[in-house]
């Protein structure tokens, strides 16, 4: 393992003391290449190495989801907006309002980082309901699939990065308001409005999204606000002051189906904060600062169905402050990303009542893109340290090749780690659970190779090959009674993906996708998987953008999740979407948009256990109004 280390480490520091210094401007190939298949939202991005770069120069496999695809698609909530992704797959997901875990190339969804402008949203248990948060207030959503370590820290199976809207100068008075209406009593309304004044802009969201439940009764009320002040501190400079405020209380589980006359609930009130600096210092070097903080408040209870008696409940309170700051230092063909992150966490949990779990880790990180002609060169290492998981260092190495104007070559080779859930560490007696002071962060090595090519000028397609070689497993070990957990187990997932996206044709556009993933269990077996499984699934969306007001999308989704008869799965149907709207009102400052959706038109089955079934057809319509 070490010895890979070392391998990557000499050529990292060989490119960073002695890269070409040669300057680099955006080449002809490198133009055309990108303006055919990406949106202006889609053509630089900040997650690969947390400073904006061309996507055409980033090793790592990522997609954009833009706020037009959102809107487009009509989706309610992040979970939905990544629902067609390729290599994305979700769990426990039963619609808008959700749980919506979000695995990416069969790693566990504990292993995937979310964030928010950059801040962790990760619960005690690791996971991020993303069937919770809403979409009104995002630009845009970053994915990267695969191990992103040597900039985010923990980041095992990969990113998902939540970009939120800000007011920029120029922008004039404006919002929209939005309200939709479905089967079952499902409803969503949204008002956002934004302005500046002087150098002073505002952006603020509001929202509430309720239903009786698309499945089993599984009802659920979502209150949401967010706010941004943007405050311009000078030429270069600015102040964004962010807030977003979340409750909600939603039935998520129903046992009927195992002959229980029992139901679980959550009552989920979550707050987020924070401050950022940004500033130009000279036009060769940026920098960045932000604090924040993230509270979460979840208590979970079980009742009877029958009676809706209590049976039992509990709570968990994680409150998690944070620093970050970088540098961007632009130099000949070279862009040095160096920064720090800091965070401090503290848990309490009604099964231990007597213990403060608390939490405190930093991690130091570079990365350098250098540019020498059509070839792009990103070496990248971060060291992170843990009061209770230790030291670790991530390195990675990436390179691009716009080899012609229709041919993009990627390769990357990174290690990802993902630290243990902070509860593992501790006893828990009222559940039977003896804690592990010894466990270690699961640990990654993973190589990947793609290409994207222009086909006559048609279409694109994008080959993305991986292996990803995981070490020091978490499982969980029998001590006769009690259980507890150890790193055990070593796995090998190997796989690749598969996409298309034509260019536009009379407003028509064309997106696939197929994704393949082989992950075996190499000295260690589990009841709940099959020691060699072979997870796949396809995506299919053809939109409409015509020029007389009226859009439409009609996506198609099947998963094959490979899982054992323990989970009593089901997923043999294709998931089938569309969504239209039309512009029926027109002013100088306003329009009017009438839409219409329906879901899984064909009543498909795809769900991943028994208890988290994928609703059947539903449909809903409503309104949008932007001024």
């Amino acid at each position: 393992m070490y010895l890979r280390t070392l391998a990557i480490l000499p050529l990292m520091i060989f490119y960073l003391l002695f890269g070409s210094t040669l300057s680099y401007a955006v080449s002809e190939e490198e133009k055309t290449f990108l303006n055919m298949y990406f949106t202006e939202d889609e053509l630089q991005v900040v997650s690969a190495t947390r400073s904006l770069k061309s996507i055409a120069r980033v090793a790592e496999n990522m997609e954009v989801v833009t706020k037009a695809d959102i809107e487009l698609m009509n989706a309610h909530t992040v979970a939905e907006a990544l629902y067609n992704v390729t290599g994305v797959e979700m769990l426990n997901f039963v619609g808008p309002g959700s749980q919506g875990l979000a695995q990416i190339h069969d790693s566990d969804y504990t292993r995937v980082a979310a964030l928010f402008d950059g801040v962790p949203l990760q619960s005690s248990g690791n996971g991020v309901a993303l069937g919770i948060l809403p979409v009104q207030m995002i630009e845009k959503i970053e994915i990267i699939k695969g191990p992103a370590s040597s900039t985010w820290g923990s980041s095992f199976g990969g990113v998902i990065n939540i970009i939120t809207k800000s007011v920029r100068p120029g922008d004039h008075i404006g919002g929209s308001l939005y309200s939709s209406g479905g089967e079952h009593n499902t409803s969503d309304l949204r008002a956002e409005t934004y302005g500046r004044k002087g150098n002073v802009g505002v952006y603020l969201f509001g929202g509430t999204l309720n239903s009786e439940g698309l499945v089993n009764r599984h009802e659920f009320w979502h209150d949401n606000l967010f706010s941004k002040i943007t405050i311009d501190t000078g030429e270069k400079s600015k102040i964004d002051l962010s807030f977003m405020y979340h409750k909600s209380d939603a039935r998520q589980v129903d046992y009927l189906v195992w002959g229980t006359d029992a139901y679980d609930a959550y009552i989920l009130e979550h707050i987020y904060g924070r401050a950022a600096f940004s500033a130009g210092l000279s036009p060769e070097v940026d920098l960045d600062i932000s604090a924040w903080m993230f509270r979460q408040h979840d208590v979970v209870y079980e009742n009877t169905v029958s009676s809706d008696q209590r049976l039992w409940d509990g709570f968990s309170n994680f409150n998690k402050y944070g620093l970050s700051g970088s540098v961007t230092w632009r130099t000949g063909a070279h862009t040095v990303v160096a920064g720090t992150d800091l965070l401090n966490g503290r848990l309490e949990l009604s099964t231990l009542p007597d213990d403060k779990m608390t939490q405190r880790k930093y991690g130091l990180f570079i990365n350098d893109t250098i540019k020498i002609n059509s070839v792009s060169i990103t070496p990248g290492l971060r060291y992170d340290n843990t009061n209770i998981g230790g030291d670790i260092i991530s390195p990675s190495l990436g390179l691009t090749w716009i080899a012609t104007k229709d041919l993009l070559v990627r390769l990357l080779v990174a290690r990802g780690f993902h630290d243990p859930l902070l509860w593992y560490y501790f006893d828990s007696p009222t559940v039977g659970f003896v804690g592990n002071p010894g466990i270690k962060p699961e640990k990654i090595w993973s190589y990947q190779a793609g290409a994207e090519t222009n086909v006559a000028d048609i279409f694109k397609l994008k080959l993305t090959l991986f292996l990803h070689d995981i070490d020091n497993i978490i499982t969980d070990k029998d001590l006769g009674g009690p259980t507890t957990v150890e790193n055990g187990g070593r796995a090998k997932t190997i796989g690749g993906e598969l996409e298309l996206a034509s260019n536009n044709y009379k407003g028509f556009t064309l997106k696939s996708g197929i994704n393949y993933e082989r992950r075996k269990l190499l000295d260690f077996s589990d009841v709940r998987s099959f020691d060699t499984s072979n997870l796949y699934g396809f995506n299919a969306t053809l939109a409409y953008n015509g020029e007389k007001g009226l859009k439409a999308i009609l996506k198609g989704h099947y998963m094959w999740w490979n899982e054992p008869a323990f989970w009593e799965a089901k997923y043999n149907g294709f998931v089938v979407d569309f969504n239209a709207a039309k512009e029926i009102f027109r002013s100088k400052s306003t329009t009017l948009e009438a839409f219409f959706t329906a879901h899984n038109i064909f009543n498909a089955f795809s769900y991943s256990d028994i208890l988290s079934k994928n609703p059947r057809r539903w449909s809903e319509a409503g309104l949008r109004y932007r001024f």
